[in-house]
């Protein structure tokens, strides 16, 4: 038989379509292996930290920073000046490893100008109606090893401030536990020269003498 040529070509693609046919209904195609995502873990792998945990770790705390030596030593002089008491007078005992110390109540840091100085008493001694009223007597432990580390307070002078006012440089050591001072002042033709004695061990003061002179 004589097949024309669009015969032909219809049945070689009949036979191309019943080949295919016949090969998927006997062989089973082979799976495909399908690639999952893989999964983002949640915890830090291994031993190295998780960036998230290195931004939110809490910062060390910072070390203080000790203050300049010029600042220290300006706090010193300002506490100086802002001192209530004040030191006007020291002697050294010769029997014993200690100083007797003489100090006041500072004047208040308002009072007197340069337009009116003589508002204020004189705080560079005590005793008196004109000065400091009153003296306080301490012991201080020199730089000894017999001394008493422990510096003590011995005594206040006088009970009343009247005219007459301690003389700075008259401390001087009459043994090792009594110490004599002077105290001295006036008011126009009137003047008073006192000579005390204080126990540095009770506190007791005694008055040795007393002179008065007018005119």
């Amino acid at each position: 038989m004589i097949l024309t040529r669009s015969a032909r070509c219809a049945l070689l693609a009949w036979l191309s379509l019943a080949a295919v046919a016949c090969t998927d209904s006997r062989a089973t195609p082979t799976p495909v292996p399908t690639r999952l995502p893989r999964p983002t873990p949640t915890e830090p792998i291994g031993l190295l930290p998780s960036p998230t945990a290195e931004m939110t770790a809490t910062p060390e705390a910072t070390p203080t920073i000790p203050a300049p030596v010029e600042a220290n030593a300006q706090n010193l002089v300002q506490s100086f000046i802002d001192a209530p008491y004040r030191v006007v007078a020291v002697a050294k005992s010769p029997y014993a490893p200690y100083s007797l110390i003489v100090a006041n109540e500072r004047a208040p840091a308002d009072c007197g100008s340069p337009d009116d100085p003589q508002r204020c008493a004189a705080d560079d001694t005590c005793g008196s109606l004109y000065t400091a009223p009153t003296c306080f007597f301490f012991v201080e432990p020199s730089f000894d090893a017999a001394a008493d580390p422990v510096t003590r307070y011995v005594a206040r002078w006088p009970e009343a401030p009247t005219l007459s006012g301690l003389v700075t440089d008259s401390l001087r050591f009459v043994d090792a536990r009594t110490v004599e001072f002077r105290a001295a002042g006036g008011d126009g033709a009137y003047a008073v020269q006192e000579v005390w004695w204080l126990d540095i061990v009770t506190g007791a003061l005694a008055l040795q003498s007393r002179v008065e002179n007018t005119g």
